[in-house]
């Protein structure tokens, strides 16, 4: 192992919160880094500088393990395994390193070679360079400690399984023939999905919208399909697949069908036309399907509907399953609909001005429904559709809205044109703001998180504490680096693990990103894969239901939970990149948003920084050029 330099640096005499500081430590590496991660589960920070990755302690500050990417990857090629592929659709979307979420594990792309390395020890687990193949796909199996990865070799699409937990290929199968970039031209953008959908005994491998199916253990190819779709769902019978595929220059119709796990081929005579898919359940032997025009059950044996009639609604945006009913809003009107699909409600509810505005919030709270969108708020009785409130409390829709539940009070805490309203069962009419403000860069708002005295709304630029009877408690506003315009505007992308906290916004985007829901037919309840450690799901819910039988993971979430658990204090602080106003540098501020206190301003001298924070230790960790510059929590 390389030894590492290490050069230490006082801070300024006299620290105030006010003053600027250099780095506690700087780790200097032999060329410049070109990116940094930390993986979430062990806390390691992962660098690639040059040729080498390497892992870094957090706790020591000190390299524990490295990777030659040249001497064990070998330099990049001309890619002649890729000369029929279109390159950009290969590595354009890849960093060159990605925490595997939920996992010991980080991904390094490195001289257009994919290597897996277990950041505990620095154990590589996968390694491209030793096939032939040029990854451009891989996806982490949970359950099984398992890594799918796909590639192209030889003008060839490949799919091979690799057991993480031996190293070894588990087997490798042909797909079939890899689409030059000529041909890629002329594959619909939304049919460019290369997942994978795993079921017990089968693997449905995508690759650019062609679909194959292939035996989970053995590896063989079962069948390739006839057309190219866009989304692929095994339902839950294991005799199905749910498929849905774009058509048209600017993919402006999605055609719906069900498919024999079998043989591959259709077994609906007509599939579903329409602008959009909303929502999907599965039920076992039947599956809802909601659409632009409407939605109804159909039998998955002959996509026969259940209902006589589809419930009604055309530009259907939003699906809700609550308690065996359906509540859906069609353009700027809500209904609520039984299993039957029966109306439960006399009349269609408006919820917003325009069947454009975006749904902020939408579901049950007590016996009532509360709608939040870009123009209206009110509550409606659940069971007789009648508005709680004589007339919508109204919004300007030009201006951010953000809302958060406060459990303690069981009430909604709502934010709209420098206004503060609760929202409350208990409210008899429209509420009148509880609080006033003047917030100095508004549009730009992006959160609001709740503490026991009130709530924070942040932005990039600007904090502000709020009490919960409409005291200010305090504001900071900050000026942005640059010319005054947006150039740093992206600078944060690569800081995944800072973030000013998740807005209560559920924006309806027509055609945006929906799974499959599988439904419990004896119940009528939503499945649950189960949780790897309950106490995490929420930081990871996703991962834990994928994790449920690894027990790999399981003992390593065991083994770093105290890490695991302090990733909760990103809430408490906003990390604002600002122009420090007395020596005009650029500096990131740390922000307690529990009572507005600058605990720190350090030192970036870069307008796009990479950098991370340990949640844990809650130091920062900089890149400039070739130094790693830690700047240590102060207290």
């Amino acid at each position: 192992m390389k030894k590492i330099m290490f050069v230490f640096f006082l801070t300024l005499v006299g620290y105030t919160g006010f003053s600027q500081r250099v780095a506690d430590e700087v780790i200097k590496m032999n060329s410049k880094i070109e990116d940094l991660t930390q993986n979430s589960i062990t806390g390691i920070f992962v660098i690639k500088e040059g040729n080498v990755v390497k892992g870094i302690s957090p706790e020591t500050k000190a390299e524990i393990w490295n990777f030659d990417a040249n001497k064990e990857v070998g330099n990049a090629t001309a890619l002649e395994a890729i000369s029929k592929f279109d390159t950009d659709n290969l590595f354009a979307s890849k960093r060159i390193l990605k925490s595997i979420e939920g996992t010991p594990y980080v991904e390094a792309l490195v001289n257009y070679k994919t290597v897996l390395i277990n950041t505990a020890d620095g154990k590589v687990v996968y390694n491209s360079a030793n096939y032939k193949y040029t990854v451009f796909n891989s996806q982490f199996l949970y359950a099984q400690n398992e890594y799918l990865v796909k590639g192209i070799e030889d003008g060839r699409v490949i799919a091979s399984l690799i057991d993480l937990n031996t190293g070894d290929v588990i087997w490798k199968t042909d797909q079939g023939e890899a689409k030059s970039t000529f041909a890629t031209m002329f594959t619909f953008k939304a049919n460019f999905s290369n997942d994978a959908e795993v079921s017990d005994n089968t693997i449905y491998s995508l690759y650019l919208g062609k679909l194959s199916a292939i035996d989970r253990k053995s590896g063989a190819l079962k069948w390739v399909g006839d057309i190219e779709y866009t989304k692929v769902f095994p339902t839950q019978n294991n005799k199905n697949l749910v498929v849905v595929n774009s058509k048209g220059m600017l993919s402006t119709k999605q055609y719906l069908n069900v498919l024999d796990t079998e043989t591959g081929k259709p077994i609906w005579e007509d599939a579903i036309k329409t602008k959009w898919i909303v929502y999907v359940e599965d039920w076992g032997d039947k599956i809802l399907v909601a659409h632009n025009s409407g939605f109804n059950f159909f039998n998955l044996k002959d996509g026969s509907k259940v209902w006589k009639k589809d419930a009604r609604g055309d530009g259907l945006k939003r699906v809700i399953a609550i308690d065996g009913d359906y509540l859906y809003v069609a353009e700027n009107e809500m209904m609520l609909i039984d299993k039957d699909g029966q109306k439960k409600w006399k009349n269609f509810i408006e919820i917003s001005d325009d069947k454009e505005d975006a749904i902020e919030y939408l579901g049950k709270v007590d016996d009532k429904v509360l709608y939040l969108t870009a123009t209206y708020g009110n509550m409606v009785d659940y069971k007789s559709g009648k508005k709680l409130w004589r007339g919508n409390l109204k919004f300007d829709k030009d201006r951010p809205l953000l809302s958060v539940f406060d459990e303690e009070e069981n009430q909604f805490l709502v934010y709209n044109d420098e206004k503060l309203f609760k929202f409350n069962t208990t409210v008899a009419d429209k509420p009148d703001p509880f609080a006033k403000v003047n917030i100095k860069k508004e549009k730009e708002l992006n959160s609001i998180e709740l503490f026991s005295w009130g709530v924070a709304l942040s932005g990039p630029t600007e904090v502000m504490g709020v009490s919960k009877d409409g005291k200010v408690l305090y504001q900071k506003v900050y000026t942005q680096p640059g010319d005054g315009g947006r150039a740093w505007g992206q600078a944060l992308s690569t800081a995944g693990s800072i973030g000013l906290g998740v807005s209560a916004s559920y924006n309806a985007v027509v055609g945006s990103e929906w799974r499959m829901v599988t439904i419990d037919p004896a119940t009528g309840q939503e499945r649950d894969a189960g949780v790897f450690k309950q106490k995490n799901q929420k930081q990871l819910n996703r991962a834990a239901k994928q994790a449920a039988g690894s027990a790999v993971l399981a003992n390593m979430a065991g083994r770093f939970s105290q890490r695991f658990d302090a990733m909760k204090q990103n809430r408490e602080f906003s990390y604002i990149f600002a122009k420090d106003e007395t020596s005009k540098k650029k500096v990131l501020v740390k922000v307690k948003k529990e009572d507005g206190t600058e605990l720190d301003k350090i030192l970036f001298e870069n307008m796009r920084p990479i950098y991370e924070i340990d949640p844990a230790t809650q130091s920062i960790y900089y890149v400039f050029e070739n130094e790693l510059r830690i700047f240590n929590k102060k207290i």
